[in-house]
């Protein structure tokens, strides 16, 4: 993989289309999405909501790793903060780091 100069990501990403639930921190709610990637450090996802999530705001991520998993147990969550977002619409693009490196992120 060849990355530019101008790059931001300090790991890979791994193209995977997923189930994911994120819950806002603050307060408690829960939406839900697509992972569009997913690296050791981070993600970037579709979000079906249209109140918009923003840079510094704290999450936690649940991620359906395999088709079996889409129930995501509490303390199975990614903790992280977002630092990213766009939104269209109904839905928003989010891109999360998360606050401990994941190795479970690209073994999927």
């Amino acid at each position: 993989m060849q990355f530019r100069s101008d790059e931001r990501r300090r790991d890979a990403r791994l193209a995977m289309n997923r189930p994911v639930k994120v819950e806002c921190e603050h307060t408690g709610r829960y939406v839900t999405g697509y992972t569009q990637n997913l690296s050791t450090t981070g993600a970037l996802m579709d979000i079906d909501h249209p109140s918009l999530m923003v840079p510094g705001q704290r999450v936690k991520v649940g991620v359906a790793y395999t088709r079996r998993s889409v129930i995501i147990k509490k303390e199975e969550m990614i903790p992280g903060t977002v630092v990213r977002s766009a939104g269209l619409g109904n839905t928003q693009t989010i891109a999360i780091q998360f606050d401990e490196r994941q190795e479970l992120a690209l073994s999927a």
